[in-house]
């Protein structure tokens, strides 16, 4: 009567994703600084078009800031950008600071 196996599942779940958070989170944030900076790239190739095809988050706020001067709605739009950074990565501090704590 030996011990049962564990389900390869629950391996996953207890061991491999815990071993690769610290991976993961740094694959997403640096995904998201490469969407913020890729307003060159989309410039260069495209200058913004066709219509709305192209557009990105940094593209739009730097269009909105210098091109249409309007100021209130590009640093709105800078601000929900940094605010769903952060919703993203405030989990994540708070977990592995209270890890460290114990």
């Amino acid at each position: 009567m030996g011990a049962e196996p564990i389900p390869l599942w629950r391996v996953y779940l207890s061991i491999v994703l815990p071993m690769l958070r610290p991976l993961l989170v740094t694959c997403i944030v640096l995904i998201a600084i490469a969407v913020v900076k890729s307003y060159d790239l989309v410039v260069a190739m495209t200058g913004g078009g066709p219509g709305y095809a192209s557009d990105l988050p940094g593209k739009f706020v730097v269009d909105f800031a210098f091109e249409r001067a309007n100021i209130g709605q590009a640093s709105a739009a800078a601000a929900v950008m940094l605010g769903s950074v952060l919703t993203v990565l405030a989990p994540y501090l708070y977990l592995e600071l209270s890890r460290r704590d114990r």
